[in-house]
């Protein structure tokens, strides 16, 4: 019976024996496996930055109380090149002050509804303007803006997110 036993642990242990080139190969299987997991984790990651980033956008809370209603905006050809757009929007004073200044915020998408190029290879989809184009109590104005995009093909939100009063007082868009 000790036979049988030292020889089914000697036979065990010769049979677990791996080669180098086993282990190696192993390894590399182990290897391959870590790869593709860090590639698919880092591709699901740019993923949620991605929406994370056009939700933002998208979120409307605090527009309500936005001092500037933007009522229309659109993708418009650059004068000179069929090739570039630039974007226009429309917009309205709904406050009771006059107002001396606005910065705006947007975001586009391509035809693959992946954020569009708006002129900056940092902010890809983002992007923004001004005027400090006074604006009375009741009215409306529109404005092209440059941001030279190669590839937009929807404008998704367009926002007030600062406007600065005539009497010093400003108003901004809360973002959590």
């Amino acid at each position: 019976m000790k036979k049988t036993m030292l020889g089914l642990l000697i036979l065990t242990g010769l049979l677990s024996c791996k080669s180098d080139a086993e282990r190696k190969t192993e390894e590399d299987k182990k290897e391959l496996l870590i790869l593709k997991y860090t590639e698919l984790s880092r591709e699901r990651n740019d993923s949620i930055l991605k929406n994370m980033k056009k939700n933002s956008y998208t979120d409307t809370i605090g527009i309500g109380n936005s001092p500037i209603k933007v009522y229309k905006y659109k993708i418009v050809e650059k004068e000179y090149s069929t090739s570039y757009k630039d974007i226009k929007l429309y917009y309205k004073n709904v406050s009771k002050k006059n107002i001396s200044a606005i910065r705006f915020e947007w975001y586009g998408e391509n035809a693959f509804n992946e954020p569009a190029d708006m002129g900056s290879s940092i902010n890809l989809g983002a992007g923004g303007g001004f005027t400090d184009d006074a604006l009375k109590v009741g009215s409306s104005a529109n404005g092209i803006w440059d941001i030279s995009s190669k590839d937009i093909k929807k404008i998704i939100s367009a926002r007030a997110y600062e406007v600065m009063f005539e009497d010093g007082s400003k108003w901004t868009l809360k973002k959590d």
